[in-house]
């Protein structure tokens, strides 16, 4: 399974934070270019993620783990090594790390954290570097200093308190601006979020903060469909999103101003998203660049969740499906790319799943790379490392090359046909979902059609080609793949059957119909520690044309 970035990239794209930065400029220029910092910091919001005081002492000892790679400073200041990536300088400018030092016991460490802020703000150059002016960057670093700054002014004397609003001030124009930006994808939220956590931090004119809450109720709009689905698709984008604003949502409830209407509302539906892609033993379903589920903070989060209802069977904008019968579970996804500058994480899985029985999941997908490691992102993307069938080793959608504002490589997906189509049906025994996607129509002539059904003692599926076009005639391979779970072990007892055994011991039997069936090796991130290698079972389709495949995964007593 292996991927290739383009290395060329779009020059607009190239050029758009160059643009952004002008337009940001003209309007600060109409203004007289005035900045105003608040005289002082009122509140800090509650932060719900817990920090690790180990990882400060690391920071401390000039070892510095950020996006899965740790730096040796060497005695230098970490805003000054040479030899790495974007995503971990991303990190590094965004002091979410900042919460490791919050929790730490010693004098000496907290310090630490307050000296490091100190140093960065003693770096000019910062102020124009692209990387760490981005929104998302920005937005992060602001709400890591807001939340942190009880740690961060300890004692702190008149001059550095200054210096540290007139920096959260200047960024909070910036962000200002962002939060009413189109087209540079979700981070347009966070800044929204991030300015309007400031507008109620520190002491402001009261037409500010009515401002911010004006444009994050746009954002929210813009960023977060109707049923919760973050417009990425991404799962983890949907958790990231509700931690930022319940912590909004408290420091509305501290100032006792009025949140906008938008964000319990946005709140209530993202709470019920994630209950719909939590597998029963708490992890979230690995669709659309969602990786190791922290467990513990998901269920902090729901824990806030106000609502009782029932948890959503489908979230028809996101097209996401959830089928449940007794301890099983199943999660289906049936819908379309995202908007192309929401789509650069999103993955080629029309039609995959993920099944689980109990607190066992068994059926995944490959779940996402570390940002740090770009080929293995990006290979995890392709719809091979997805529980669907894949032609040629040929995506189902389009990858098109682009370039990030701060210059890395990028891939946007692109859908290339009409998108899935879902159908939920229900008879005695089962309950249904009927569906099509037309990814392979342009290159092969043929749609896809998968048709699952759920019942109390397991899963049954019928996988067909349908002939829908000129190349229908063509000659390919087509295989289905169904990814396991690393605590499930495979082995073939027959050409079409399969034994498996869960990570609690019971036994379940897979058997397919007019297909050879292997086992072969497969990847596994979705857990919070590295890559786990585990197994697949693989299904050569004997007749590829109008002619199905069915399968059943069934519990053994």
């Amino acid at each position: 399974m292996t991927a290739t970035i383009a290395p060329l990239g779009n020059a607009f794209q190239r050029a758009a934070h160059g643009a952004m930065r002008l337009r940001y400029a003209a309007s600060r220029a109409a203004n007289g270019f005035r900045l105003r910092p608040a005289e002082r910091l009122l509140i800090a919001p509650q932060e719900l993620e817990s920090g690790d005081p180990s990882v400060a002492m690391l920071f401390y000892s000039g070892q510095i783990m950020l996006a899965g790679k740790t730096v040796h400073t060497q005695g230098k200041s970490p805003f000054l090594v040479s030899g790495t990536n974007t995503t971990w300088l991303r990190e590094l400018h965004g002091f979410a790390w900042l919460r490791h030092f919050r929790d730490a016991d010693s004098h000496v460490i907290r310090h630490h954290a307050r000296a490091l802020v100190s140093e960065w703000l003693n770096f000019r150059e910062f102020r124009s570097d692209p990387l760490v002016q981005l929104p998302g960057v920005t937005a992060r670093r602001t709400l890591s200093w807001l939340t942190n700054a009880p740690l961060l002014l300890a004692n702190a004397d008149h001059a550095t308190y200054q210096r540290f609003m007139r920096a959260l001030a200047r960024d909070a124009q910036w962000l200002e601006f962002s939060a009413g930006v189109q087209g540079i994808g979700i981070d347009r939220l966070f800044a929204a979020i991030a300015h309007a956590a400031y507008s109620l931090c520190a002491l402001t004119p009261e037409n500010d903060w009515k401002r911010s809450s004006q444009k994050l109720a746009q954002a929210l709009r813009a960023t977060v469909l109707e049923d919760g689905t973050p417009a990425t698709r991404n799962p983890a984008d949907a958790l990231r999103i509700a931690i930022d604003l319940l912590q909004l949502r408290t420091a509305y409830g501290a100032r006792g101003r009025a949140a906008p209407p938008e964000l319990q509302i946005t709140l209530d539906q993202l709470l019920s998203f994630l209950r719909m892609l939590r597998h029963p033993d708490g992890s979230l379903a690995l669709f659309n660049g969602a990786g190791g589920t922290a467990i513990t903070l998901l269920g902090t989060v729901l824990a806030f969740g106000e609502s009782l209802a029932d948890t959503a069977s489908e979230a028809r904008s996101g097209g996401y499906h959830r089928l449940n019968s007794g301890d099983l579970a199943l999660i289906v996804d049936t819908g379309r790319a995202p908007e192309r500058s929401m789509s650069t994480r999103a993955h080629a899985g029309p039609l995959s799943f993920e099944f689980s029985s109990g607190p066992e999941r068994i059926i995944v997908n490959c779940g996402a790379g570390p940002e740090s490691v770009e080929d293995l992102r990006e290979a995890l993307r392709e719809t091979a490392a997805h529980s669907t069938l894949v032609i040629d080793a040929t995506s189902t959608l389009t990858f098109r090359p682009c370039r990030t504002p701060d210059g890395s490589v990028c891939r946007q997906l692109v859908e290339p046909g009409q998108g899935p189509t879902a159908q939920r049906r229900q008879d005695e025994t089962a309950q249904i979902l009927d569906m099509t996607h037309d990814g392979y129509v342009r290159g092969y002539g043929v749609t896809h059609r998968r048709e699952l059904r759920l019942t109390s003692d397991g899963l049954r599926g019928d996988d067909s080609l349908i002939a829908a076009g000129k190349r229908s005639s063509a000659t390919f391979q087509a295989l289905l793949r169904f990814h396991l779970h690393p605590r499930v072990t495979a082995q073939l007892s027959r050409p079409n059957l399969v034994q498996l055994v869960l990570g609690d011991g019971s036994l379940w039997q897979f058997a397919a119909e007019n297909a050879s069936v292997s086992i072969e090796e497969s990847i596994f991130l979705g857990g919070l520690s590295s890559q786990r290698r585990g197994q697949q079972i693989v299904m050569r389709m004997n007749q590829p044309i109008d002619a199905g495949v069915r399968w059943k995964l069934s519990r053994l007593d």
